[in-house]
């Protein structure tokens, strides 16, 4: 067995569903995207903002095409991962957000990571919980590191993702892409600042959530 083989033999993916309540009193289930989920991003694109759109699509489109709608919700778990998050107070809403990894090709060990999370839902700490849960599956499947493409007009994310330990790789006026190791251990975060320190509190969350008793989605 290669070696990098055997590092990932005893790795385990998250649960396909599990709940997890935030240090806020958030109650959110986190749920591996199925086909079964197009409803709501259907819906939940209709409530992102026209910035929000614009920081996460790099562009205004009006609705999710049908083509687009397959992408997005058919991830097969090694080469594409996403993971979306519903408030269990509120399950009618069309959810809370999503965060995806994409190989870069099927033998590559680095990805392309994106988080979208619902104006509502912004700065309450799901998109942290959801790119934990994201990391935690890479690992699982090989993925050794990610890259992110961040607009300008997001600095919070950017400072987000230095305070990880990422580095920036390149940027220009539209883009800022930036480079981090998939991290699936808390032990392994250097938690040397508040953003890190959260972070290894979510993935601490993440390895250690059990199956959900009732699926939500």
């Amino acid at each position: 067995m290669k070696p990098s083989l055997f590092k990932n033999w005893f790795r385990k993916t998250p649960p396909a569903t599990f709940d997890v309540r935030l240090p806020n009193g958030l109650f959110l289930q986190v749920a591996f995207v199925t086909a079964a989920h197009a409803s709501r991003f259907t819906a939940g694109y209709e409530h992102l903002s026209e910035q929000s759109r614009r920081m996460r699509f790099f562009g205004q489109i009006s609705s999710l095409s049908s083509k687009q709608l397959v992408f997005l919700t058919q991830p097969d778990g090694r080469n594409h991962i996403a993971y979306a998050a519903l408030n269990l107070a509120n399950p009618a809403e069309p959810g809370v957000g999503v965060a995806r990894a994409i190989r870069l090709d099927a033998d590559s060990k680095i990805a392309e990571v994106a988080l979208t999370i619902l104006d509502a839902y912004q700065h309450q700490g799901a998109g942290l919980l959801l790119h934990a849960a994201v990391h935690v599956h890479a690992a699982a499947v090989g993925i050794e590191q990610f890259l992110y493409d961040v607009s300008p007009e997001n600095p919070r994310f950017i400072q987000h993702l230095l305070a990880l330990g990422a580095v920036r790789v390149s940027q220009d006026h539209d883009i800022v892409r930036l480079r981090l190791q998939v991290t699936a251990k808390p032990e392994q975060i250097r938690a040397t600042t508040p953003a890190a320190k959260r972070f290894a509190e979510r993935l601490r969350a993440v390895s250690m959530a059990v199956p959900a008793r009732v699926s939500a989605a």
